[in-house]
């Protein structure tokens, strides 16, 4: 477990000793509580996540059902302005991204695998952000958490299509004993287009999930049941 502890917010980057169990709502409901104290939340919110490109944003609290509201809604992010509520994903090799706006003090976390990513979901969630809170894109710091890293993510040559309608796409891709993609740098290169500035794009949390032994990796632990939670919170 990594905590990322700013005066303004947090951001809880979990590891293996994560017990979210996919299929095992119960333990991992049991497991988040315990975390919600420990992080000394007033509220935890976990959507369903179904690699798509679209969430919630919460802006009054009365949307909270209690105070753990876990895997009640679809969606692959959420954005909040509220203080001490945190918002979650969970991943075993997809990106988890946080995004912090210092000016109008919103939060954001973002499910982004493969699928989401090319179908926008960081477009869609910054416009979110914009339409809600008045945030403006290069205020944003982005902050970018373990995933399936581009020395162990084998793709086959068909995948490489999926890529085919970004013009930088040749640079996702590393050609060795196969096809290895890179879906790091194809989230760095959206955040980018989207306006928000390189400086403001830290990756030091950003570990291969499938050759580190820390971390739950879908690919790396065979169809792994097991995820690690990414949370932030305003303070």
């Amino acid at each position: 477990m990594i905590l990322h502890n700013d005066p303004s917010f947090l951001i809880y980057f979990g590891d293996k000793k994560d017990r979210c169990v996919k299929s095992d709502l119960k333990t991992t409901k049991e497991y988040l509580l315990q975390l919600k104290e420990n992080l000394k939340l007033k509220s935890l919110i976990f959507l369903n996540q179904v690699h798509r490109n679209f969430g919630l944003c919460l802006k009054d609290e009365n949307q909270i059902n209690g105070n753990l509201s876990l895997f009640e809604q679809n969606g692959d992010f959420l954005i909040t302005n509220l203080r001490n509520v945190g918002i979650g994903v969970v991943t075993a090799d997809c990106l988890p991204i946080v995004l912090y706006d210092p000016i109008k003090q919103v939060v954001c976390v973002i499910h982004a695998g493969w699928r989401g990513s090319v179908a926008d979901i960081i477009d869609n969630a910054i416009n979110e952000m914009e339409i809600n809170f008045n945030v403006t894109a290069e205020n944003l710091v982005a902050y970018i958490g373990a995933c399936a890293g581009a020395c162990c993510y084998e793709v086959g040559r068909n995948f490489t299509k999926n890529l085919e309608n970004y013009n930088f796409a040749h640079e996702l891709f590393i050609q060795k004993n196969g096809i290895f993609f890179n879906l790091t740098e194809l989230n760095k290169r959206l955040l980018l287009n989207r306006g928000i500035l390189l400086k403001n794009i830290h990756t030091q949390y950003n570990v291969c999930t499938i050759c580190s032994s820390n971390f739950h990796s879908y690919r790396g632990d065979n169809k792994t049941d097991y995820r690690q939670a990414t949370i932030v919170a305003l303070k």
